[in-house]
């Protein structure tokens, strides 16, 4: 699985159009895509990477030393998406670790 960081930090609210807009551009050109959070991307792929979902990508999209910041990002991206999208939960409850925390989405 291929990893690439095209992320933005900085204003929540200039992020977040930004990323409804760029997240919508992936359900647009892939046939499945799921939204998730970490404090570690390298551990998290490779965890993806071990299930049997064969992401072929995963492409961190926001930083932040927030908790209720990713939380929330991740809570509204999941809800903007949820019909396009493979999220089983509507996002934003769960455990963090560490900052800085990403934002990210998977693709296949």
């Amino acid at each position: 699985m291929e990893l690439e960081f095209d992320y933005w930090t900085g204003n929540f609210s200039d992020v977040k159009r930004f990323l409804i807009r760029s997240i919508s551009q992936y359900t647009r050109y892939h046939n499945n895509v799921k939204i998730g959070i970490t404090c570690a991307p390298n551990r998290r792929k490779s965890q993806h990477k071990k299930g049997d979902s064969n992401w072929s990508k995963m492409v961190v999209k926001y930083q932040t030393s927030s908790v209720n910041y990713i939380n929330e990002m991740e809570k509204i991206l999941i809800e903007y998406n949820w019909e396009f999208i493979e999220n089983e939960a509507k996002g934003g409850g769960g455990r963090n670790g560490n900052p800085p925390y990403y934002l990210y989405v998977l693709l296949r």
